[in-house]
C-alpha cells in the first residue's frame, strides 16, 4: 500500500468511526451525511470521494474488522491453533458486539441490499485466518470429524454469522459473547470427537 493509500484508507476508518458514534447515539435513520461530515471534520466532498452513500460507508464497518484484525494478530502468543481459532471466531463476536452494536441489523441490511459481496470474501484476513487455522487444526489431528478444511471454515464463520444475526432478531436482548462461546463448544466438541 502507498502512503496515498493508507491516508485515504484512514480517512475511510475515521468517517466510519466517527458515524458509527453518531449512529449508536441517535439510531442510523436520524444521522445525516452532513452530520458525519462535520462530526469526522471533513467536506461532503471527501465523503463521496470515499463512498457513493451512507448505506456503502456502513458496509466498511464489516471491512474495519480486518485491520483491527491485523493488530490482534500482532500481540496474541497461544500457539495451539484450536485455542487460536477460537479467540478468533469469538473476537471477531466481540468486535461487531462492542464496535457497531444495535447497528448490526443496518449493517446487514447494507450488505443484504447490495450486490457487494466483501463480507463473505475468502480474500478477507479473517477468512484467511480462519481457514488456516481450521487448517492446521487437521494437519495436527485436533479436528477429526471427516470433513475438508474448505467446509470446517465455512461452517465456524457461518456460526458465528448466524450467532450475529439471531442476536440482531432478537432486538440484542441477549448476551450475544455467551451464546456463540455455547455455540462454539457445541461444534467443536463435535469436530474434535467429543473433546475441545
Amino acid at each position: 500500500m502507498t502512503s496515498r493509500q493508507k491516508q485515504s484508507r484512514k480517512t475511510e476508518l475515521k468517517i466510519v468511526r466517527t458515524a458509527l458514534s453518531l449512529m449508536k447515539e441517535k439510531g442510523y435513520e436520524n444521522v445525516s451525511i452532513r452530520e458525519i461530515c462535520d462530526a469526522a471534520g471533513i467536506s461532503t466532498g471527501a465523503f463521496y470521494h470515499h463512498f457513493k452513500s451512507k448505506e456503502e460507508m456502513i458496509k466498511i464497518g464489516f471491512g474495519s474488522y480486518d485491520e483491527y484484525l491485523a493488530g490482534v494478530l500482532e500481540t496474541y502468543e497461544n500457539p495451539d491453533p484450536l485455542e487460536f481459532l477460537r479467540f478468533v471466531l469469538l473476537n471477531q463476536t466481540e468486535y461487531v458486539m462492542n464496535e457497531t452494536g444495535c447497528l448490526t441489523a443496518e449493517l446487514y441490511r447494507a450488505l443484504l441490499s447490495s450486490n457487494d459481496r466483501y463480507a463473505i470474501g475468502k480474500f478477507r484476513l479473517y477468512y484467511r485466518v480462519v481457514a488456516k487455522y481450521v487448517a492446521l487444526c487437521l494437519r495436527e489431528g485436533k479436528f477429526t470429524a471427516p470433513l475438508s478444511a474448505d467446509y470446517l471454515t465455512e461452517l465456524l464463520i457461518r456460526i458465528i454469522r448466524g450467532d450475529i444475526i439471531d442476536w440482531c432478531l432478537h432486538e440484542y436482548s441477549y448476551d450475544l459473547m455467551e451464546f456463540a462461546r455455547k455455540d462454539l463448544d457445541v461444534v467443536f466438541a463435535g469436530i474434535c470427537g467429543g473433546t475441545k
